[in-house]
């Protein structure tokens, strides 16, 4: 019963050794309560082409609901999908749909890494399955939420740099012993109510 929808967002101008965070409405989406059981996404030139990663690739990629707060990390919009160069797909088991109501508002906060010496454009293309509220097929659908774990859970720029040096053969450990201090714990969450984890 879902629909196989594909948005955009963009077009975005990529110039030449791009890294720079940039943080993108979403405003192709669906305009009706409902429930997303797949994510895919990609990045596609203007003309629908995919390129290859060791070209220009998605660093990463989070998709925030800006209407919800993260369960893990209250004050911070709630993260419900990432992917990255290896562009990872989100397939929750049938049954199960992670809500999405027509006035959520959301955003895109990404990475593009352009490896080449040629400005260029691109879309980030999100394709999902989708079942909206009012169909038969969303009769009985579990709606989930995202529990986001992160080695520093705390933002929604999801990277992490070991310092030079660091580590031994080949081998980092976070946190160390001392590593926050006297001060929250960052990378441990405790369940906060009963559930069971879908994906």
């Amino acid at each position: 019963g879902a629909k196989r929808l594909t948005y955009r967002v963009g077009p975005f101008d990529v110039v030449p050794g791009q890294n720079s965070i940039n943080y993108r409405p979403i405003t192709e989406r669906p305009q009706v309560d409902g429930y997303i059981t797949r994510i895919r996404p990609d990045l596609t030139y203007l003309n629908g082409r995919v390129p290859r990663v060791d070209v220009i690739h998605l660093h990463h990629g989070v998709w925030l609901n800006m209407s919800r707060q993260d369960s893990t990390r209250p004050g911070i919009p709630e993260r419900f999908f990432a992917a990255g160069e290896e562009k990872t797909r989100m397939q929750l088991p049938k049954g199960y749909g992670y809500p999405l109501k027509a006035t959520d508002r959301l955003l895109l906060n990404d990475m593009i890494h352009n490896l080449t010496p040629v400005p260029t454009r691109l879309y980030m293309v999100w394709q999902i399955d989708f079942i909206p509220k009012g169909s038969p097929a969303a009769r009985g659908i579990i709606p989930t939420r995202p529990i986001w774990m992160d080695v520093q859970n705390g933002s929604v720029y999801p990277v992490f740099n070991v310092r030079k040096g660091t580590g031994r053969k080949g081998r980092y450990t976070y946190p160390t012993r001392d590593a926050y201090g006297s001060g929250e714990r960052k990378n441990q969450w405790t369940v906060d109510r009963p559930g069971v984890l879908v994906a």
